[in-house]
C-alpha cells in the first residue's frame, strides 16, 4: 500500500510527514495469516553511530511478534509488540521493565472508511515522486526469494511551502510476508520522513506521483542515503539471522512473570510504570489539573 503511513518513531526516523493516502490504493482488509515458524533479525545503523538497534521478527500460525531493542549509553532498551490475529489484540511489552499492556486490534478497514476528506483551502503544492525498479537480482534466502528493489523517493516542494526538498534512494533486498499484520495489504508502503517544520499560513497541499512502482516486501538489507538541505544521512539494515526453526507457543503470548502496565485516565497505557493504586492516583491527579488548568488559565 502506498502513502503515507501515522508516526513510526525508531532509531532511523526523522519526522513522518503528515499521513495522507493515495484515493486510489483498495482498503485493507483484515486477515488472519497462516505462517510457517519464522525468525528474522536484522541490525540498524544510522549515519557513523557506533551503536544502533536490533529489530527482531517472529512468526508463528496466526500470531507475531516483533522485538525493537536499541543501545543506548546507559544499557539496553528493548519493547515488543505481540499481535494475535486469532483473538483481535495486541499486547505491548517492555523489555526492560518487565511491564505488559493488551489492547483490542485496531480496525484499519473501519479507520479508513471513516477518515475524514482533506479540508479545500490549502497552501502551496508539494509532490512527492515514488519510482521503485525492480533490478531483476534475486537470492535465495532459507526458504525465501529475496528481490532487489532500488527506490527513489523525491519531495518537490513549490516556492512558499513549508516541507524542505528532500531526496531519498533506498537501494534494498525484500521478500514477502503475506498477510504481515494481519492485513492483506502488500507490504510495499513507504513512510515519508521530512524536517519539522512550523506551518507558515495555509498547511502545505500534497500531491503523490508514481513512476516505477516494483513490488518491495519485507527488507531483509536496505541502504538508504537521505538527503535535504545539502545534507546526507545513510541508514542501513543488516540481516543478521533467518532462522525457520520451530518457537515456543508462549513467546506469543503475555509474558510470564510480567506485571500489568498502568491504564491511563484518558485511554491507552504507560508502559513504563506498572498498576499500582499509587500510580494511577498520581495519573488521576495530573490529568485533574490539566482539564483544571484549561478552565481556569
Amino acid at each position: 500500500m502506498f502513502g503515507r503511513r501515522s508516526p513510526v518513531f525508531g532509531l532511523l526516523a526523522l519526522v513522518v510527514v503528515p499521513e495522507i493516502f493515495a484515493q486510489t490504493q483498495p482498503v485493507p482488509q483484515f486477515v488472519v495469516p497462516a505462517f510457517a515458524d519464522l525468525t528474522i533479525k536484522t541490525r540498524h545503523t544510522f549515519g557513523s553511530a557506533t551503536s544502533g538497534a536490533t529489530d527482531v521478527l517472529y512468526l508463528k500460525g496466526a500470531r507475531e511478534r516483533h522485538e525493537f531493542v536499541r543501545e543506548h549509553q546507559e544499557g539496553i532498551r528493548g519493547f515488543a509488540t505481540i499481535t494475535q490475529c486469532d483473538q483481535r489484540r495486541v499486547i505491548q511489552v517492555n523489555l526492560k521493565s518487565q511491564l505488559y499492556a493488551v489492547s483490542e486490534l485496531e480496525d484499519r478497514a473501519a479507520n479508513f472508511a471513516a477518515r475524514r476528506p482533506l479540508p479545500e483551502e490549502h497552501g502551496a503544492d508539494v509532490t512527492t515522486t515514488f519510482d521503485a525498479v525492480d533490478t531483476g537480482e534475486r537470492r535465495q534466502v532459507g526458504r525465501y526469494t529475496a528481490r532487489r528493489v532500488r527506490t527513489t523517493i523525491t519531495v518537490e516542494p513549490a516556492a512558499g511551502a513549508n516541507t524542505p526538498a528532500s531526496t531519498r534512494q533506498i537501494d534494498g533486498w525484500y521478500i514477502d510476508l503475506p498477510s504481515l499484520g494481519c492485513s492483506d495489504a502488500e507490504s510495499t508502503g513507504y513512510v515519508v520522513y521530512a524536517e519539522m517544520v512550523e506551518p507558515v499560513g495555509l498547511p502545505d497541499r500534497h500531491h503523490d506521483k508514481f513512476l516505477g512502482t516494483a513490488r518491495r516486501g519485507y527488507a531483509i538489507e536496505e541502504t538508504t542515503r537521505f538527503t535535504q538541505r545539502t545534507v546526507t544521512n545513510v541508514g542501513r539494515v543488516e540481516l543478521i539471522e533467518l532462522s525457520e526453526e520451530p518457537l515456543d507457543a508462549s513467546l506469543f503470548d503475555v509474558p510470564r512473570d510480567y506485571r500489568p502496565a498502568l491504564p491511563l485516565a484518558g485511554g491507552g497505557h504507560d508502559i513504563s510504570k506498572p498498576d499500582t493504586v499509587v500510580n494511577r492516583l498520581a495519573d488521576y491527579w495530573s490529568r485533574f489539573r490539566r482539564i483544571a488548568g484549561v478552565f481556569f488559565y
